[in-house]
This record gives C-alpha cells, structure tokens and sequence, in this order.
C-alpha cells in the first residue's frame, strides 16, 4: 500500500494548504475555487509523472443501462487511477454528501470495467494513455462545511469503500478559522 501512503499524504497535504492558504484568505467562494486551489496545490505536490483530470466522465456499462458519474478531480500515475476526489463547498451549511458517497461507491464496485483516457485533446499527440483504475485506488471526500457531521453516517458509508476511503473536512467557524480534520 505504498503507493495509497503516498498519494494520501499528498492529498492531506494540499487540502491543508487549499483552506490555509486559500480560504483562510477569501479566496474560495464557490466549489469551482475550491475545486481549482485543491487542484493547484495538489498538482504543485505530485511529480511530474502524474495526471490529474478534473470533471473527467465516466462510463458504467451494464445490463440496466449506461451511468455517468463525473468526479470532481482524478488522480493517475503513468498507467492507472491512483485516487478519485469529490467536493462539497456548503461553508454555512450541513455536509451534503449522500450523492458524492453513492457515486464513490458506484466507482469503487465497476473499477474494473471503468478507464480514463485524455482522448478529447486536440493537436499533436503527447500522452493517449488509457488509465485503468488502480486495486490500491484512494476514494476522498473533502468539504468545508458549518457544522460536523454525524460520524456513524458517513462511516456507515458502503463496504465497497472500506479500507480505501478518506474524508476530509474544515468545518467553518463563525469567528475563527475551520477547524480541518481527517477520517477514514
């Protein structure tokens, strides 16, 4: 699991650095901004061997019909999936997370019949890889949010998530910084 250690405490890392840095200093005001300084500051943390796409679609095939679900950001090494990020931007409000979690856990049980490729870029051929998603692949929930949540509902999560899931959180304050934390 060293290359889950790894990615895990890169995302750790750049969340920290996203609200330090960013929405400590009125920078994030939507979950675009969010999505982008999460972004820069996780890319700034990866070698230069990693891909990230942001909002890539993914297709599910299966006998009930095709499912798209677009992630906020994906994470890949030189041949697969290494972590999957959702977030949520409610900074004075409850967590909403139920749609996020779902789409994880739909993830996490197809990953087998799911890939991610760069194939709608445009001009002279760089990287047509096509990422297959990793069996050590890291799911993330990250939110700034007012209040915490309740712990037994999202550790109730899905079984198709454990052992490969991380949440991350700054709950905001009324007069002070978010306090940000982690669970698994």
């Amino acid at each position: 699991m060293k290359q889950r250690s790894f990615i895990q405490s890169r995302i750790i890392s750049a969340w920290r650095q996203c609200i330090e840095d960013d929405y400590c200093n009125q920078r994030i005001n939507s979950e675009r901004s969010l999505q982008a300084s999460f972004w820069s500051h996780i890319n700034q943390s990866l070698p230069t061997t990693r891909r990230l796409f942001i909002e890539p679609s993914l297709t599910i095939r299966s006998r009930s019909g095709i499912k798209r679900i677009i992630p906020d950001i994906v994470i890949c090494n030189t041949r697969e999936v290494i972590a999957v990020v959702e977030l949520k931007y409610l900074p004075r409000a409850q967590p909403k997370y139920q749609k996020d979690i779902e789409s994880l856990a739909t993830i996490a049980r197809n990953r087998k019949r799911i890939a991610v490729s760069n194939d709608r870029f445009r001009g002279s051929e760089q990287d047509a890889t096509v990422y297959s998603l990793s069996k050590n692949i890291l799911f993330v929930w990250a939110g700034v949010h007012a209040e915490e949540e309740s712990e037994a509902v999202f550790s109730a999560g899905k079984r198709s998530l454990r052992n490969c899931y991380l949440q991350l959180h700054a709950v905001t304050q009324k007069d002070g910084t978010p306090k940000v934390f982690q669970r698994r």
